[in-house]
């Protein structure tokens, strides 16, 4: 029993410093970007090699570059339309839809990263500014959003290479039906793209984010996947926030809050979480990221809490319409199944 619970231990001593190590390793070159060439770059470079690192570990590993290249043309135009609902809920809304019927070959969820990401671009694009103007005189944010998506992409690529004989084997993606696909295509399609117009139009900034990634993780091409799904991100968000704002409150008492030391832990939460999403539980992931992320968001913010508060409403909003929808959709589509099966066998 003792060398049981020695070997478990091991294993998630293994899993986290795994996690933290390919977080830190993926996030040190934006980083350096951002110091020294273009403020704001990382993030940017995060958001490039996100979704190819999860297509790389996520059983797609042949299909990275067309991740790399679909992450990249989505953010850039993301940057291009600059925040304009229409042009903007479409393009989420196409994403969406790509995403939806790559289930057919049961890519849907390596590739669920690009619309993840695609979100925080058109919520909330990153301010890119030159650190030195002797290098470069202006900064194209366009173009420079397009290179660091894309460098970002290709590092993942690298490192992968490196690491993935260490990283979690994940079982093979199964190709779906395409009377399951469709409608599911439909329903991301259409939530995803409303949400994001009436997100913008009524300037809901960063935060609002939180209600596109909502719906594109809970929502699935099954009744049954999206209450399972939905049932762990209530509980991932609700149990990670209050260790957000028990995290707040300590620092606040510390006088360590808005600082180095409160974008260290964040890092941490972040990158336990990391261990966490391609093995699962997915509720102990969404509880390790909720902390990492809120603490990220409000480091720069007076009312901290109220950015743990506002995720937890945006998370329940987007919830509830990635069930309405779907369930509509799907309801729909079965319908219009019985009638067509109706009058060809009459």
């Amino acid at each position: 029993m003792k060398n049981l619970k020695v070997a478990t231990t091991e294993l998630y001593a293994r899993r986290y410093a795994l996690g933290i190590g390919f977080f830190l390793i993926l996030l040190i070159p934006g980083i350096l970007i951002a110091n020294f060439l273009i403020g704001g770059a990382a993030s940017v470079f995060l958001f490039g090699a996100l979704p190819v690192a999860v297509a790389f570990f996520g059983g797609t590993r042949k299909q990275s570059l067309l991740v790399l290249a679909f992450m990249t043309v989505a953010g850039t135009l993301a940057r291009a339309f600059d925040g304009s609902p229409i042009p903007s809920a479409l393009l989420v809304g196409l994403v969406a839809l790509v995403i939806g019927l790559a289930t057919r070959r049961g890519l849907a969820s390596p590739i669920l990263e690009v619309g993840i990401v695609l979100g925080f671009l058109v919520m909330s694009p990153p301010d890119l500014t030159s650190k030195d103007s002797s290098i470069f005189s202006g900064i194209d944010p366009v173009l420079a959003t397009a290179i660091l998506l894309a460098v970002g992409g290709f590092w993942a690529l690298l490192v992968g290479a490196i690491v993935h004989k260490k990283a979690p084997t994940v079982p093979e993606n199964k190709v779906a039906d395409l009377s399951v696909v469709v409608p599911y295509a439909l329903s991301l399609a259409f939530s995803t793209s409303v949400v994001t117009y009436f997100l913008l139009y009524f300037s809901a900034g960063h935060l609002g984010a939180w209600m596109i990634l909502t719906i594109f993780v809970v929502m699935k091409p099954n009744q049954d996947s999206t209450m399972t799904k939905t049932k762990d991100r209530i509980l991932g968000t609700f149990v990670g926030t209050a260790i957000a704002i028990i995290a707040i409150e300590l620092l606040h008492l510390l006088n360590s809050q808005r600082g180095l030391v409160q974008i260290t832990i964040a890092f941490l939460f972040i990158g336990i979480a990391m261990a966490y999403f391609v093995p699962g539980p997915y509720w102990v992931y969404v509880m390790c990221l909720t902390p990492g992320v809120v603490l990220l968001d409000s480091n720069a913010v007076s009312d901290q809490d109220n950015v743990a508060l506002t995720r937890i409403a945006f998370t329940l909003i987007g919830i509830t319409i990635a069930l309405v929808i779907g369930f509509l959709v799907q309801r729909s589509s079965k319908v219009i199944a019985k009638r067509s099966s109706h009058y060809s066998g009459s």
